[in-house]
């Protein structure tokens, strides 16, 4: 299915896919080329380390140390060890630490991230390439992560929150690396069993969950394991940036930061105003675009004075000589924003690729010239696939009434197909007949009265349009009432697009994988790793049901 046909896309990421040529100069290559690769790889052969004061080996040590917390599978080991090579470089994406994975896109991420570093193994047999998550667990806003979206018994779609305390904060402020999974959580779950069904693989599903998520067990941590239990042995390596260790090695990127500010906030405006000529930016900088923790709590840097800086929302100030002086000792202290993280994370791995999402890939046009002033090599930003499971009720609910996922897009033109299925009397027709008959009158008015006094014709076409308008909520409300009086296909269509399009969006932005896991098992996600087509830049629908899961491997 062509994003062109899916209104929930961004202008810019509708280019990048069918006329990069247009948005060339923002990014680092083409996705599409094979050279844009070959030309990344020269690049971060010669850069990555250049002037650095840390080497492979003390990444490697890093990593290896947090994935053996993560349960992290031998191959996961395997591949950290080629990262002390020369000749590896790394495919990379990175999320939120979402409850239970987060959206289902969280998982389609991973899996496009083994894909790729597969696929450029095989293109270039000379260079290994392994497959990283950046976790995000230096963010703060844990009310984004602590829910979840299922289908219930009843198949309607339920909200369930995982509340460490009770009431709940109005603002959430701690960084998320900094949680731990408390008691609470067995309610969490409790909830979650009682609204879905028990099947043949709830047992093993949620004997999954409780080991990944015990009390006491950091969230970062649990995702983690969590997401290695759905994938395997597929050597997914997490990158837990939080870390003091990798801290340290991210200070050159702060102090350039803080002594220079606000030159990359002023790169990034003056991309994003070259940007502003045809698309909407996602990325606003900041005059300083570092966060420090102080209380626990996690603030925007501002500058306040000339030797002063400011944490935002607080009344606490630092003087500058102060600042450096807890980089110098306490560098986990402090983190990147928005326009930071793509860079921390490019001096840090030797990145030859970074799995984006539509924003994403929006929000890297704004931030090119700001790699350039890091003297980091900006990756091959590659679209991850966006995908739409389509289970047997859907694919038949599209067959008996003739309809495709691409009508779900608008759902008045939904209903109305809909309804010339069900052989309703045609209300389109039957107003555009009365609005046409309208327009023809008021001309012949017009024609007339123009003739007494034309000053008062644009005031006679005001009121004409304003009844037009009225006519349309008119045609609405006689629509609604020819849907409520169809219940069985309107509840059918209901249930349907709330599937397909829950909440208006896409289902990939709004459910978790639980719900599939618990219906159909852990074969799921092979099912996803072999149909997802990593070089289909087209929003992919798979069509899953228990027969097209009885040929794979588990």
């Amino acid at each position: 299915m062509e994003y062109n046909k899916i209104p929930y896309f961004n202008n810019i990421f509708i280019d990048y896919i069918y006329d990069f040529d247009k948005l060339s100069s923002f990014y680092n290559g083409d996705f599409r080329r094979i050279e844009s690769f070959h030309n990344i790889i020269n690049l971060k052969s010669k850069n990555y380390l250049k002037n650095k004061f840390f080497n492979r080996d003390c990444v490697a040590d890093i990593l290896k140390e947090q994935n053996k917390f993560f349960n992290s599978n031998q191959k996961t080991f395997e591949n950290i060890e080629l990262l002390r090579k020369e000749n590896t470089f790394a495919v990379v994406t990175g999320q939120q630490i979402g409850l239970l994975s987060g959206n289902l896109y969280t998982f389609y991420k991973a899996i496009n991230t083994v894909q790729l570093s597969g696929f450029l193994s095989e293109r270039f047999p000379e260079y290994n390439f392994v497959p990283v998550f950046w976790l995000e667990t230096d963010d703060h806003d844990f009310s984004e992560i602590n829910n979840i979206n299922i289908l219930n018994k009843e198949n309607r779609i339920i909200n369930l929150r995982y509340l460490p305390e009770e009431p709940e904060p109005d603002k959430y402020l701690t960084p998320v690396y900094r949680l731990d999974i408390n008691q609470n959580f067995e309610k969490f779950i409790i909830d979650l069993k009682s609204n879905l069904n028990d099947t043949d693989f709830s047992e093993e599903l949620f004997d999954y969950i409780e080991r990944a998520y015990k009390p006491g067990i950091k969230l970062v941590t649990a995702f983690a394991r969590y997401m290695n239990y759905l994938l395997q042995d597929k050597g997914l390596i997490f990158c837990n940036p939080a870390d003091t260790e990798i801290k340290k090695i991210l200070t050159p990127v702060f102090i350039k930061e803080l002594n220079t500010f606000p030159k990359a906030c002023e790169l990034a405006i003056d991309t994003s105003a070259k940007l502003e000529r045809k698309y909407e930016p996602q990325l606003k900088p900041k005059a300083i675009n570092l966060f420090f923790n102080y209380n626990s709590s996690r603030y925007l840097i501002e500058p306040y004075s000339e030797n002063q800086f400011g944490l935002k929302n607080s009344r606490k100030k630092f003087e500058k000589n102060e600042l450096f002086e807890f980089l110098d000792n306490n560098p986990e202290l402090f983190s990147s924003n928005v326009l930071l993280r793509p860079v921390c994370q490019d001096f840090l791995l030797p990145t030859i690729a970074y799995i984006a999402g539509p924003s994403e890939i929006a929000y890297y046009a704004q931030i090119g010239n700001v790699y350039e002033y890091f003297n980091v090599t900006m990756p091959v930003i590659y679209p991850r696939t966006t995908i739409t499971i389509v289970e047997d009720k859907v694919s038949s609910f599209f067959k008996k009434y003739n309809l495709n996922i691409e009508d779900f897009s608008n759902i008045k033109i939904l209903q109305t197909k809909l309804l010339k299925q069900l052989e309703t009397v045609n209300l389109e027709n039957i107003f555009t007949k009365y609005k046409d008959a309208i327009r023809s009158q008021a001309y012949e008015l017009e024609k007339e009265l123009i003739k007494v006094d034309k000053n008062l014709i644009e005031n006679l076409k005001g009121r004409n349009d304003k009844y037009l308008e009225s006519v349309e909520i008119i045609k609405n409300k006689y629509f609604d009432s020819q849907v409520k009086q169809n219940e069985v296909a309107a509840s059918k269509l209901i249930s349907v697009t709330d599937i397909i399009f829950p909440s208006g969006i896409l289902q990939e932005r709004f459910y978790n994988i639980v719900y599939f896991l618990n219906k159909y098992g852990m074969k799921l996600t092979e099912f996803l790793f072999e149909k997802t087509e990593i070089n289909l830049f087209k929003h992919q629908l798979l069509y899953l049901n228990f027969k097209s899961l009885e040929s794979i491997e588990k």
